[in-house]
């Protein structure tokens, strides 16, 4: 397609050419790395994975320029930034933008209306877990930085000035977990063996990391008696027979390569080390979980820390030592610089069914030789399992209240969407009773027709008017692990949730004179993505409440890679989205973009998606070589 600059495409935005405006350039490409010691091909976001933090400030129009110098095609979806009024900017092939084709560049252009933590990854197929993803941080206006729920940690005039410091020059610590097999790989040994493989090889911190085999008896303590994990692999794994995390009878473990699994050798790659300056009092670590597949677990030896943001989005202090992130998630937190003149262990574990520790180093000391090693344990938190110690405590989610202490859900919902999440075979989970087809990511993009194919089936786009306030339950049934839903477009309220009980209401309304407890219509949190409890052998439920400002085609997924490729998702239809005006650029791209693509490749997505296998994988793109 034609090229277009920067500074047409912001003419054609109605965007001001002034120091206002952050102009990035995103250069996708294809490279080999070994950041656990392992060479294998990447994908790379101008030269490196994770690409480059973008620091913003609130207020600030923001430009992104983005190379697809791979040979897949992609896209770039800003996690966590609404996109009000500029949706055509959030990145989902199929709903709001045709993908970008190798040697091809599109623009991205939104305002940074909110502030705080977020990041940026590929919305194509699973390659953001090849390394196309990196940070995204916008600092808070002086309105908002006053207003913070800091001044709980302190009111002192001194140190309240240096955590304001600290919060707009935060650390940013990327969890990413890490294999020797690319995505597309991994794709088709699932459909081949019709195993859904979550045995990673490393946790990476920062892009930086090392694989890690310890003894078996540091296992035992979390198999012995566990009916999830009885016995566990090399690299700390169920195995692949596993009836518990693979319960379908068609499972083919012989046809995997041993190695996933079983084979596991220790290397001594650098590790990351967070420099510190504790003549500065506090540092702020902004915790981004960048996974394709586990949440995390993570802590700092000998610190404390005091959360005081969710997804960007400010939340009352609390003082923990460890915390759950979830797949997608972000967690702003403070620590103060008190502690001997040292180097400290970062521990970041995996969640999840396999055993799995990470590493990297908070320096004081700032010394050369700091990342060639694991820190000696200082009064660790938690275990090699993600397990929080005894005499520690644990960020419980459930009890984040939205900052300022105003924030208030609505306190009624005129819609109600109750979504069945189901896994319907080795292949396909399934968000809403039915699954995401794979082809749709190839379709017309609903933004620009909203009555292409991806709105046919009722159970994948769900329609509801301007003004509604939503309900969406979602209902986990027995089989599920937990998942992790990001929904795209404006934040949600999570007022509700239990384990062990069936959803058997029509409405929330109902369900709080059944059970008042399982509900805060208070001060919840404020998040875009919500951690659905595990239900493994009972049922468990969550919902969330927003209320729908202006028309859209909001994506809303699981955030497990393997899930969302095979079918977690919806499209939320709001409002009537042909009223919504798009800038003649991105008409163009889509005009273009559409002419362009195959139609016999379609038709071949089709074929393998729409195939006897009712959980077919989606069309072959061809990986890195």
């Amino acid at each position: 397609m034609k090229q277009t600059t920067v500074f047409s495409v912001l003419w054609a935005v109605g965007l001001a050419v002034a120091s206002s405006v952050k102009l990035f350039t995103l250069d996708l490409t294809v490279g080999s790395i070994a950041p656990d010691g392992t060479k294998r091909q990447a994908y790379l976001i101008n030269g490196q994975t994770p690409g480059p933090n973008l620091i913003i400030d609130q207020g600030d129009e923001v430009s992104v320029t983005i190379n697809n110098r791979l040979n897949v095609p992609s896209t770039i979806h800003f996690h966590g930034i609404e996109q009000s009024g500029t949706l055509w900017s959030d990145g989902v092939p199929g709903v709001t933008q045709h993908p970008i084709q190798p040697g091809s560049t599109f623009v991205a252009n939104w305002t940074a209306t909110q502030h705080g933590m977020y990041w940026y990854h590929s919305h194509s197929r699973a390659i953001y877990g090849d390394g196309v993803r990196g940070g995204l941080f916008i600092r808070p206006n002086s309105k908002n930085l006053n207003n913070s729920p800091l001044s709980q940690i302190s009111n002192d005039p001194d140190e309240l000035a240096a955590l304001k410091k600290a919060h707009s020059n935060p650390k940013i610590i990327s969890l990413v977990d890490w294999t020797h097999w690319t995505s597309e790989e991994g794709l088709t040994l699932w459909n081949k063996s019709r195993i859904d493989i979550t045995c990673i090889d490393s946790v990476l911190i920062n892009g930086k990391g090392r694989q890690i085999c310890p003894d078996p008896s540091v296992f035992l303590p979390y198999t012995t008696g566990n009916p999830v994990v009885p016995n566990a692999t090399a690299k700390g794994c169920p195995y692949p027979n596993n009836t518990v995390t693979q319960p379908f009878p068609d499972i083919r473990p012989d046809l995997l390569d041993p190695s996933i699994y079983f084979e596991c050798t220790n290397t001594t790659t650098p590790l990351e080390v967070i420099e510190v300056d504790p003549k500065e009092t506090w540092v702020s670590i902004a915790f981004v979980n960048m996974a394709a597949i586990w949440d995390f677990i993570v802590s700092i030896d000998d610190h404390p820390l005091w959360v005081y943001a969710a997804d960007g989005q400010y939340h009352d202090v609390q003082k923990v030592d460890t915390i759950g992130v979830s797949t997608g998630d972000r967690y702003q937190v403070m620590i103060k610089l008190d502690k001997p003149w040292n180097d400290y262990a970062i521990r970041v574990a995996i969640s999840g069914s396999q055993l799995m520790s990470g590493y990297a180093t908070l320096s004081y000391t700032q010394s050369k030789g700091s990342g060639t090693y694991i820190p000696d344990p200082v009064n660790p938190a938690q275990g090699y399992g993600g397990d929080t110690l005894p005499g520690f405590t644990a960020l419980n989610i459930t009890t984040l209240q939205a900052f300022p202490p105003s924030l208030h859900p609505p306190q009624k919902a005129n819609v109600t969407l109750a979504m069945d999440l189901i896994r319907l075979d080795a292949l396909t989970w399934v968000l809403n009773s039915d699954p995401f087809a794979a082809f749709l990511e190839l379709e017309e993009p609903l933004l620009f027709d909203p009555h292409s194919p991806a709105s046919l089936n009722p159970k994948l786009a769900l329609e509801y008017p301007v003004g509604s306030v939503v309900d969406v339950v979602f209902i986990a049934h027995p089989g599920n692990p937990s998942h992790v839903i990001h929904k795209h477009g404006t934040k949600a309220w999570v007022i509700g949730q239990s384990s062990g009980t069936n959803w058997t209401w029509s409405n929330v309304a109902e369900a709080q004179k059944d059970v008042p407890y399982a509900f805060n219509l208070d001060r919840p949190s404020l998040r875009d993505g919500f951690t659905v409890p595990a239900a493994i052998t009972t049922p468990s439920w969550l919902v969330i409440r927003y209320e729908v400002l202006e028309p859209g085609v909001i994506f809303m997924h699981c955030h497990v890679n393997t899930h969302a490729v095979s079918g977690m998702d919806v499209t939320l239809i709001e409002g009537d989205p042909t009223t919504i005006d798009i800038p003649q650029y991105y008409r163009d791209f889509d005009q273009q973009a559409g002419q362009a693509r195959s139609q016999t490749k379609i038709r071949k997505a089709r074929a393998l998606t729409r195939g006897v296998d009712s959980g077919s994988l989606l069309p072959r793109i061809v990986r890195p070589s």
